[in-house]
Protein backbone atom coordinates (compact mmCIF):
# COMPACT_ATOMS: atom_id res chain seq x y z
CA UNK A 1 0.00 0.00 0.00
CA UNK A 2 3.25 2.16 0.73
CA UNK A 3 3.54 2.09 -3.30
CA UNK A 4 -0.23 3.68 -3.88
CA UNK A 5 0.20 6.04 -1.21
CA UNK A 6 3.77 6.96 -3.31
CA UNK A 7 2.07 7.57 -6.33
CA UNK A 8 -0.91 9.38 -5.65
CA UNK A 9 1.25 12.19 -4.40
CA UNK A 10 3.81 11.84 -6.88
CA UNK A 11 0.50 12.28 -9.57
CA UNK A 12 -0.46 15.39 -8.26
CA UNK A 13 2.75 16.24 -7.72
CA UNK A 14 3.66 16.51 -11.21
CA UNK A 15 -0.09 18.23 -11.97
CA UNK A 16 0.52 20.95 -9.44
CA UNK A 17 4.56 21.46 -10.74
CA UNK A 18 3.09 22.68 -14.18
CA UNK A 19 3.27 26.24 -14.59
CA UNK A 20 0.05 28.23 -14.21
CA UNK A 21 -1.94 24.65 -14.16
CA UNK A 22 -3.54 24.71 -10.91
CA UNK A 23 -4.50 28.31 -10.77
CA UNK A 24 -5.91 28.33 -14.22
CA UNK A 25 -7.48 24.74 -14.03
CA UNK A 26 -7.91 24.08 -10.11
CA UNK A 27 -11.91 24.74 -9.93
CA UNK A 28 -13.07 24.87 -14.00
CA UNK A 29 -15.24 22.14 -14.80
CA UNK A 30 -16.53 23.58 -17.90
CA UNK A 31 -14.41 21.49 -19.65
CA UNK A 32 -15.89 18.52 -18.12
CA UNK A 33 -18.65 18.61 -20.03
CA UNK A 34 -18.92 19.14 -23.97
CA UNK A 35 -19.20 22.67 -25.27
CA UNK A 36 -21.75 21.61 -27.38
CA UNK A 37 -25.71 22.71 -26.13
CA UNK A 38 -26.90 20.02 -27.32
CA UNK A 39 -25.08 17.67 -26.27
CA UNK A 40 -24.91 15.22 -29.05
CA UNK A 41 -24.06 11.49 -28.51
CA UNK A 42 -19.99 10.78 -29.91
CA UNK A 43 -18.45 7.42 -30.52
CA UNK A 44 -14.92 6.74 -30.41
CA UNK A 45 -13.58 3.67 -32.19
CA UNK A 46 -9.73 2.81 -32.72
CA UNK A 47 -7.09 -0.17 -31.66
CA UNK A 48 -3.83 -0.10 -30.35
CA UNK A 49 -0.91 -2.72 -30.04
CA UNK A 50 0.58 -3.58 -26.80
CA UNK A 51 4.10 -5.47 -25.44
CA UNK A 52 2.87 -7.28 -22.28
CA UNK A 53 3.06 -10.09 -20.51
CA UNK A 54 1.28 -13.26 -21.80
CA UNK A 55 -0.73 -13.22 -18.91
CA UNK A 56 -0.44 -11.55 -15.35
CA UNK A 57 2.44 -13.27 -13.58
CA UNK A 58 4.34 -14.20 -16.63
CA UNK A 59 8.16 -13.03 -17.81
CA UNK A 60 7.60 -13.92 -21.68
CA UNK A 61 6.18 -10.66 -23.61
CA UNK A 62 3.98 -10.87 -26.59
CA UNK A 63 2.56 -8.16 -28.84
CA UNK A 64 -1.37 -7.71 -28.60
CA UNK A 65 -3.85 -6.21 -30.17
CA UNK A 66 -6.41 -4.19 -28.29
CA UNK A 67 -9.71 -2.76 -29.95
CA UNK A 68 -11.19 0.46 -28.40
CA UNK A 69 -15.40 1.43 -28.56
CA UNK A 70 -16.15 4.33 -26.21
CA UNK A 71 -19.71 6.04 -26.60
CA UNK A 72 -20.32 9.57 -24.92
CA UNK A 73 -21.79 12.90 -25.06
CA UNK A 74 -20.51 15.95 -26.73
CA UNK A 75 -17.63 15.36 -29.69
CA UNK A 76 -15.50 17.88 -28.06
CA UNK A 77 -16.06 16.21 -24.59
CA UNK A 78 -12.65 16.24 -22.25
CA UNK A 79 -13.65 13.19 -20.07
CA UNK A 80 -9.94 12.10 -19.31
CA UNK A 81 -9.41 8.64 -21.14
CA UNK A 82 -6.96 6.23 -20.10
CA UNK A 83 -5.26 3.50 -22.35
CA UNK A 84 -6.32 0.91 -19.41
CA UNK A 85 -9.68 1.79 -19.42
CA UNK A 86 -12.01 -0.93 -20.71
CA UNK A 87 -11.92 -1.56 -24.29
CA UNK A 88 -15.90 -1.13 -24.13
CA UNK A 89 -17.26 1.93 -22.08
CA UNK A 90 -20.67 3.62 -23.01
CA UNK A 91 -21.33 6.93 -20.70
CA UNK A 92 -24.82 6.93 -19.78
CA UNK A 93 -25.77 9.53 -17.34
CA UNK A 94 -23.35 12.40 -16.71
CA UNK A 95 -22.93 15.88 -14.72
CA UNK A 96 -20.71 18.50 -13.80
CA UNK A 97 -17.52 16.41 -12.87
CA UNK A 98 -18.96 12.76 -12.97
CA UNK A 99 -20.25 9.86 -15.22
CA UNK A 100 -21.43 6.54 -14.86
CA UNK A 101 -22.16 4.09 -17.74
CA UNK A 102 -21.48 0.07 -18.69
CA UNK A 103 -18.04 -0.94 -18.87
CA UNK A 104 -16.41 -4.25 -20.61
CA UNK A 105 -13.45 -6.51 -21.49
CA UNK A 106 -12.49 -9.19 -23.50
CA UNK A 107 -10.22 -12.33 -21.95
CA UNK A 108 -8.35 -14.17 -23.41
CA UNK A 109 -7.91 -18.36 -23.76
CA UNK A 110 -5.33 -19.51 -21.65
CA UNK A 111 -3.67 -23.18 -21.79
CA UNK A 112 -0.08 -25.37 -21.92
CA UNK A 113 -0.47 -25.62 -25.08
CA UNK A 114 0.08 -21.66 -25.66
CA UNK A 115 2.22 -21.26 -22.56
CA UNK A 116 4.32 -24.17 -21.24
CA UNK A 117 4.60 -22.51 -18.07
CA UNK A 118 1.07 -23.24 -17.43
CA UNK A 119 1.35 -26.33 -17.32
CA UNK A 120 0.36 -26.50 -13.25
CA UNK A 121 -2.86 -24.49 -13.76
CA UNK A 122 -6.22 -25.38 -15.91
CA UNK A 123 -6.89 -24.29 -18.84
CA UNK A 124 -9.22 -20.94 -19.25
CA UNK A 125 -11.59 -20.09 -21.98
CA UNK A 126 -12.03 -17.04 -23.97
CA UNK A 127 -14.60 -14.84 -22.49
CA UNK A 128 -15.36 -11.43 -20.97
CA UNK A 129 -15.99 -9.42 -17.95
CA UNK A 130 -18.93 -6.55 -17.98
CA UNK A 131 -20.29 -4.46 -15.55
CA UNK A 132 -20.09 -0.35 -14.61
CA UNK A 133 -17.64 2.70 -13.96
CA UNK A 134 -18.35 5.75 -12.01
CA UNK A 135 -16.05 8.56 -13.09
CA UNK A 136 -15.28 11.31 -10.35
CA UNK A 137 -13.29 14.82 -10.85
CA UNK A 138 -12.38 16.31 -7.90
CA UNK A 139 -10.71 18.96 -10.04
CA UNK A 140 -10.67 19.58 -13.58
CA UNK A 141 -7.31 18.19 -13.73
CA UNK A 142 -7.79 15.80 -12.01
CA UNK A 143 -9.56 12.11 -12.36
CA UNK A 144 -10.95 9.35 -9.82
CA UNK A 145 -12.70 6.16 -11.77
CA UNK A 146 -13.52 3.04 -10.68
CA UNK A 147 -15.07 -0.15 -12.73
CA UNK A 148 -16.57 -2.63 -11.24
CA UNK A 149 -16.90 -6.24 -13.05
CA UNK A 150 -18.16 -10.09 -13.35
CA UNK A 151 -16.58 -12.53 -15.47
CA UNK A 152 -18.84 -14.19 -18.49
CA UNK A 153 -17.46 -17.41 -19.71
CA UNK A 154 -14.08 -17.24 -18.65
CA UNK A 155 -14.47 -17.36 -14.87
CA UNK A 156 -17.26 -16.28 -12.32
CA UNK A 157 -15.41 -13.75 -10.29
CA UNK A 158 -15.86 -9.95 -9.59
CA UNK A 159 -13.40 -7.32 -10.24
CA UNK A 160 -12.96 -3.83 -8.91
CA UNK A 161 -10.26 -1.48 -10.91
CA UNK A 162 -9.41 1.84 -9.06
CA UNK A 163 -8.02 4.57 -10.94
CA UNK A 164 -6.32 7.87 -10.10
CA UNK A 165 -5.19 10.15 -12.88
CA UNK A 166 -3.53 13.45 -13.06
CA UNK A 167 -3.72 15.09 -16.09
CA UNK A 168 -2.75 18.28 -18.44
CA UNK A 169 -3.18 19.71 -21.68
CA UNK A 170 -0.05 21.94 -23.11
CA UNK A 171 -0.63 22.92 -26.79
CA UNK A 172 -1.80 19.76 -28.61
CA UNK A 173 -0.07 16.99 -26.08
CA UNK A 174 -1.98 15.56 -23.23
CA UNK A 175 0.00 14.28 -20.30
CA UNK A 176 -1.38 12.05 -17.80
CA UNK A 177 -0.27 9.67 -14.64
CA UNK A 178 -1.83 7.98 -12.18
CA UNK A 179 -1.94 5.08 -9.59
CA UNK A 180 -3.90 1.81 -10.42
CA UNK A 181 -5.05 -1.01 -7.55
CA UNK A 182 -7.07 -3.95 -8.66
CA UNK A 183 -9.12 -6.09 -6.14
CA UNK A 184 -10.38 -9.38 -7.36
CA UNK A 185 -13.17 -12.21 -5.54
CA UNK A 186 -11.65 -15.44 -4.38
CA UNK A 187 -13.54 -17.59 -7.90
CA UNK A 188 -11.35 -14.81 -9.66
CA UNK A 189 -7.89 -16.13 -8.48
CA UNK A 190 -8.75 -19.76 -8.32
CA UNK A 191 -9.32 -19.70 -11.88
CA UNK A 192 -6.38 -17.99 -12.71
CA UNK A 193 -3.81 -19.11 -10.36
CA UNK A 194 -5.01 -22.08 -8.65
CA UNK A 195 -3.21 -25.27 -9.51
CA UNK A 196 -4.41 -28.90 -9.16
CA UNK A 197 -3.90 -31.40 -6.78
CA UNK A 198 -5.03 -34.58 -5.38
CA UNK A 199 -6.78 -32.99 -1.99
CA UNK A 200 -10.03 -34.36 -1.11
CA UNK A 201 -12.77 -31.63 -0.28
CA UNK A 202 -10.52 -28.92 -2.75
CA UNK A 203 -12.03 -29.81 -6.12
CA UNK A 204 -9.23 -30.30 -7.46
CA UNK A 205 -6.91 -27.36 -6.60
CA UNK A 206 -4.32 -27.73 -4.25
CA UNK A 207 -4.33 -24.19 -2.30
CA UNK A 208 -7.70 -22.06 -1.04
CA UNK A 209 -7.45 -18.33 -2.53
CA UNK A 210 -9.35 -15.48 -0.43
CA UNK A 211 -10.36 -12.16 -2.13
CA UNK A 212 -8.31 -8.86 -1.96
CA UNK A 213 -5.72 -6.91 -3.63
CA UNK A 214 -4.82 -8.57 -6.44
CA UNK A 215 -2.28 -5.63 -8.10
CA UNK A 216 -0.84 -2.56 -7.46
CA UNK A 217 0.78 0.00 -9.97
CA UNK A 218 0.64 3.20 -12.25
CA UNK A 219 0.05 4.26 -15.75
CA UNK A 220 1.80 7.12 -17.66
CA UNK A 221 0.93 8.13 -21.06
CA UNK A 222 1.38 11.10 -23.61
CA UNK A 223 -1.06 11.93 -26.80
CA UNK A 224 -1.13 13.91 -29.24
CA UNK A 225 -4.23 15.36 -31.01
CA UNK A 226 -4.31 16.14 -34.60
CA UNK A 227 -7.51 17.26 -34.30
CA UNK A 228 -10.67 17.10 -32.37
CA UNK A 229 -11.28 14.37 -33.48
CA UNK A 230 -8.21 12.18 -34.40
CA UNK A 231 -5.50 11.16 -31.66
CA UNK A 232 -2.41 8.71 -31.14
CA UNK A 233 -1.58 7.53 -27.74
CA UNK A 234 1.92 6.07 -26.36
CA UNK A 235 1.87 4.77 -22.82
CA UNK A 236 3.52 2.55 -20.35
CA UNK A 237 1.86 0.71 -17.14
CA UNK A 238 3.40 -0.96 -14.23
CA UNK A 239 1.70 -3.45 -11.91
CA UNK A 240 2.93 -5.96 -8.92
CA UNK A 241 1.24 -8.89 -8.54
CA UNK A 242 0.28 -9.08 -4.64
CA UNK A 243 -1.98 -11.65 -2.62
CA UNK A 244 -2.66 -14.70 -2.42
CA UNK A 245 -1.96 -15.08 -6.25
CA UNK A 246 2.29 -14.63 -5.67
CA UNK A 247 1.71 -18.13 -4.39
CA UNK A 248 1.04 -19.82 -7.91
CA UNK A 249 4.11 -21.71 -9.51
CA UNK A 250 3.16 -19.81 -12.55
CA UNK A 251 4.55 -16.73 -10.48
CA UNK A 252 6.94 -18.51 -8.59
CA UNK A 253 9.44 -19.83 -9.60
CA UNK A 254 8.22 -19.93 -13.40
CA UNK A 255 7.28 -16.06 -13.80
CA UNK A 256 7.33 -12.45 -12.05
CA UNK A 257 5.17 -10.20 -9.99
CA UNK A 258 6.64 -7.31 -11.28
CA UNK A 259 5.46 -6.32 -15.10
CA UNK A 260 5.78 -3.61 -17.70
CA UNK A 261 3.56 -2.90 -20.73
CA UNK A 262 4.62 -0.53 -23.41
CA UNK A 263 1.26 0.73 -25.69
CA UNK A 264 0.75 2.79 -28.83
CA UNK A 265 -2.82 3.55 -30.05
CA UNK A 266 -4.61 5.37 -32.31
CA UNK A 267 -8.32 6.40 -32.30
CA UNK A 268 -11.01 9.16 -33.86
CA UNK A 269 -14.34 10.42 -32.57
CA UNK A 270 -17.01 11.55 -34.84
CA UNK A 271 -20.71 12.90 -33.93
CA UNK A 272 -24.06 10.24 -34.15
CA UNK A 273 -26.03 13.57 -34.71
CA UNK A 274 -28.36 12.33 -31.88
CA UNK A 275 -29.02 13.64 -28.25
CA UNK A 276 -30.92 11.29 -26.97
CA UNK A 277 -31.35 11.33 -23.12
CA UNK A 278 -31.30 8.92 -20.98
CA UNK A 279 -33.49 11.39 -18.28
CA UNK A 280 -30.98 11.79 -15.26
Amino acid sequence: MRCVAYLAGLSTCLALSLPGYAQAQSSDYSTLTSPQSAQNWYITVGAGVRYQPDYTGSDDYVFRARPIISLGKGLKSTWWSAEDDTMLSIGVFSGQGWRIGFSGDLLWKRSAKVNPALVAVPATKFGAELGGFAEFYPTSWLRGRVDLRRGVVAHDGVVADFKLDAFSTVGQWTLGIGPRMRITSADYVRTYFGTRGAQPGTGGLLQRYNAGVHTVGALAQVTYHWSDQLKTTAYVEYKRLVGDATRSPIVRPFGSRDSLTFGLSASYSFDTGTSYSFGL
